[in-house]
């Protein structure tokens, strides 16, 4: 696109002298003001018109990499629902109970990558203070922070949960939102490095 010149502005008049002008002057001043706008924004157009068209190609773009991103998304879902049924991801009573750990000892929780049985990613504990899983023996309550003192508190005979409330409290992955759920319900992927 060809380079536009801005057109000229009127001279300018300093404010001390306005109140000299006559009135056929004054407006004279104002219509000379309003014929470079007028001029500016034809002058404008081309920029302006570049501008949308520039827009609407990114919009396009952004949509694509948004159904992409989304395409993608439900693949991953897809993909965890598959292995958990198959076995390729273990429920996280399965784990813990294994003989052999799939994790370090020191490994902390948070660092361990855990779905939802459908599909969906979350984080152990509460989304403000991610984790942590409760144990209880049914009278009393214990935070296990690393996966060695989740499988200690499991061997020990205590439950994931709170007394009187079964189950592990997870927070779906980047979001606040949070609940407990069965321990049959979080399925570990054990190929991710902790």
């Amino acid at each position: 696109m060809a380079r536009v010149d801005l057109p000229a502005l009127p001279e300018r008049i300093e404010p001390a002298s306005l109140s000299r002008l006559s009135d056929e002057d004054l407006e004279a001043t104002v219509h000379a003001l309003q014929s470079a706008e007028r001029a500016t924004l034809e002058a404008m157009a081309p920029y302006d018109r570049q501008l949308r068209e520039i827009r609407a190609r990114g919009a396009e773009i952004a949509t694509e990499q948004r159904r992409r991103e989304r395409a993608e998304h439900v693949a991953r879902r897809a993909t965890v629902r598959e292995l958990a049924k198959s076995g390729g991801m273990p429920g996280l009573g399965d784990a813990l109970a294994a003989p052999d750990t799939p994790f370090a000892l020191d490994a902390p929780l948070q660092a361990l990558r855990a779905f939802l049985g459908t599909g969906g990613e979350i984080g152990f504990g509460f989304a403000t203070r991610p984790g942590t899983i409760g144990f209880t023996d049914g009278r009393q309550q214990q935070q296990a922070r690393t996966w060695g003192e989740a499988r200690e508190l499991h061997a020990r005979g205590w439950d994931p949960g709170a007394p009187g409330v079964p189950g592990v409290r997870i927070h779906l992955a980047g979001s606040r939102v949070e609940r407990v759920v069965g321990v049959d319900d979080v399925v570990l992927d054990t190929n991710a490095p902790a």
